[in-house]
């Protein structure tokens, strides 16, 4: 008797796009946004460009959090620890500096 159903030869790739619909749906909401209020649509940018890899890393797996799996519950914590830095070092610091750079470089 035979628990596994014969192979078809067919290759399963992933095909995960999630990455670049939220990516695209970012751009066109900052489209639209920047018909309707310019000063939302670079705020919206600043933080899109700051948050979506941090996003990205803690919906997706990535090496760096197969390292913090490793270490068990200590790793759990130091994740979330590095990750609320992150996010509270990017509240403060990272995008006023972003928000910045965009004015400096498309209102000049």
């Amino acid at each position: 008797m035979e628990l596994e159903p014969p192979s078809l030869n067919i290759p399963l790739e992933r095909r995960e796009r999630w990455g670049l619909r939220l990516l695209s749906v970012c751009v066109a909401v900052v489209a639209v946004a920047a018909l309707i209020n310019p000063t939302f649509a670079i705020v919206f940018t600043a933080s899109a460009i700051v948050g979506l890899p941090v996003l990205y890393l803690l919906f997706f797996p990535s090496p760096g959090s197969r390292v913090f799996a490793a270490w068990g519950d200590f790793g759990r914590i130091a994740f979330y620890l590095v990750l609320f830095g992150y996010i509270a070092l990017s509240k403060s610091v990272l995008v006023p500096i972003v928000i910045g750079v965009i004015e400096h470089v498309f209102l000049v």
